[in-house]
């Protein structure tokens, strides 16, 4: 009877360290998982830009409009009237160096650098 008490015990104890793995596993999952998703909630940036080959390559998440590359001077580059939600647009650039994308009210830095290869001796 005293054998069958013991086991008990250990089997609730087991059960414990289970259900605090399982708390553990619940805990890591929501702040990896869903606070990020609820940081990103919100409405996403009207577009984003990157630079590829001298090329600046604008990508519109939804319709845009009077965007707008400008270098580092605040030269215009290129001015796109519109560009629809899903749609690029390529602006092709003189120099490696700093351009800012402007949309509107939001505007996105882009730097075109120049990519070398090493070589080995």
């Amino acid at each position: 009877m005293r054998e069958l008490r013991d086991l008990s015990k250990i089997g609730v104890l087991l059960i414990g360290i289970a259900l605090l793995a399982i708390a553990a596993i619940a805990v890591h999952f929501y702040i990896t998982y869903v606070i990020p998703q609820m940081l990103r909630a919100g409405a996403p940036d009207p577009f984003y830009a990157y630079c590829s080959h001298k090329n600046v390559i604008v990508h519109a998440n939804r319709e845009i409009s009077d965007v707008m590359v400008l270098d580092n001077r605040s030269s215009q580059v290129c001015f796109f009237e519109r560009i629809l939600a899903g749609s690029d647009e390529l602006c092709p650039v003189k120099d490696y160096g700093v351009y800012i994308v402007q949309g509107g009210e939001y505007k996105r830095v882009v730097e075109c650098v120049e990519v070398r290869a090493i070589a080995l001796d």
